[in-house]
């Protein structure tokens, strides 16, 4: 995700423990798998895709307009990326796609609202941002629209990109003019606002700034009207739930401002290793819990300040960030994986000690890891399976199928099926002749 965790003013199978626990978290009969359409294949070098079932039939194809290096989906259409241009596939046969040129240097990526992901296109050295809506063909360029009624060209960071639960409020600092700049969609122009965004709700944005080691945090309206002003320590991050804010501070410290407030409360700590501090705080399970890592640590706690699970690592890490319709939690980074856990309870599902996660499932629940010299393997609080002996593989979204590349170019798709009560992988489904050899692969749903 294209989201940062604190101002911009502060930082511009043997190997696997198979252990289980009983719980009344997520497991397959209770949680929201989240069912793919479609696969897409893309020839790299025409941008030709061939669209096929979940049976390995051939749906569709689509006519590609050169080189692709990348392909993303969100709101259930494909998009083809190279160096120069960004191409949104059309959602049928007789539609147009929706072309966008790129930047030097720009970089693509999806961000998670509650029913969709968007596209946001931006410059990690700063420029402007572009956020992409698929589902409706809404391209909106923040710095287009802030320069319309700004003395000075703002410089735009991808990274301080915040928005609220439904994708339709967006806040971004904005670095020439020191503020922040808000983009409503269905709307025109921009709205400015002081200091710069922490969080987006549906009404208030929460907005800060640094002062020595403390911060100013604002909760401010549209016309700027300010329902609460209070110093608290510096944010890692937060959410606005309602017409409060819940924020992390670097230090540990949960802290609750809500409207109408005249000082921060604080209603719990997390606690931090020796010499640690917090990397970031991200919200997660539909906004009901925070995510908090450092560089040798990582925890979990509520929207009340109850820590929920906390781990640490041996050696440091770069944690994995959730999403935030994840209900279940990979913990760790690479070379320090250490278990799934379930994000309502905080109960440990599945050890992934010994492994190294390559791909998640879009609820947070089945990963697909690598061992030393060992096969990949779909691990989920409900089986261990092996791929077999294969160059790679990429997990689909519900986290029970998987297209495998095998060292002689050949490609096929894989679905876990129950077979007396037992989980087992189905028969394999050759997907070679269907396009070009070492074709880019993505699943594609509905969001």
């Amino acid at each position: 995700m294209l989201v940062t965790t604190a101002l911009i003013t502060l930082v511009v199978c043997a190997a696997v423990v198979g252990w289980r626990v009983t719980r009344s978290g997520a497991n397959d009969d209770d949680r929201a798998t989240e069912p793919w359409d479609e696969l897409a294949l893309v020839d790299r070098t025409t941008g030709d895709v061939t669209f096929v079932d979940p049976s390995g039939e051939v749906v569709r194809t689509s006519v590609g307009s050169g080189r692709s290096g990348s392909v993303l989906v969100a709101g259930g259409r494909v998009a083809l990326a190279n160096s120069t241009r960004l191409t949104v596939l059309p959602a049928t046969d007789d539609g147009a796609p929706t072309v966008i040129d790129l930047p030097r240097g720009a970089e693509v990526d999806t961000i998670a609202t509650d029913d969709r992901d968007l596209l946001v296109v931006g410059e990690p050295t700063g420029g402007t941002v572009t956020i992409v809506d698929p589902a409706t063909d809404v391209v909106i360029d923040l710095g287009d629209r802030a320069a319309q009624e700004l003395p000075s060209a703002p410089l735009l960071f991808p990274e301080t990109l915040r928005w609220n639960h439904d994708g339709t409020r967006f806040a971004i600092a904005d670095a020439t003019n020191f503020q922040t700049v808000v983009v409503l969609t269905g709307e025109d122009g921009a709205v400015f606002l002081p200091d710069q965004p922490i969080a987006v709700g549906d009404e208030l944005f929460a907005i800060g700034q640094t002062v020595g080691m403390q911060a100013d945090i604002a909760l401010v309206r549209l016309d700027r009207s300010t329902e609460a002003a209070v110093p608290t320590e510096i944010p890692a991050g937060g959410l606005i739930d309602g017409d409060t804010f819940t924020m992390v501070s670097i230090d540990g410290t949960i802290v609750r401002i809500s409207a109408g407030a005249d000082e921060a409360e604080t209603i719990g700590s997390v606690a931090i290793p020796a010499g640690g501090t917090i990397r970031w705080a991200r919200p997660t399970l539909d906004g009901r819990r925070l995510v908090v890592a450092g560089d040798t640590f990582q925890a979990v706690v509520d929207l009340d300040g109850a820590s929920l699970f906390a781990t640490t690592f041996s050696t440091a890490t770069t944690v994995a960030e959730p999403s935030p319709r994840w209900q279940c939690l990979p913990v760790g980074g690479e070379g320090a994986w250490h278990s799934i856990i379930d994000l309502d309870t905080g109960e440990q599902l599945v050890a992934l000690t010994g492994t190294e996660v390559v791909g998640v499932s879009a609820d947070g629940c089945a990963v697909l890891t690598t061992t030393s010299g060992g096969a990949p393997s779909i691990l989920s609080p409900e089986h261990t399976l092996s791929l077999g002996a294969v160059e790679s593989a990429e997990l689909g979204p519900d986290g029970r199928s998987a297209v495998r590349r095998h060292a002689d170019g050949t490609i096929d798709l894989v679905t876990v099926e129950s077979v007396d009560d037992e989980d087992v992988l189905g028969e394999p489904i050759d997907l070679t002749t269907l396009t070009g050899r070492d074709p880019l692969i993505a699943f594609v749903t509905d969001r």
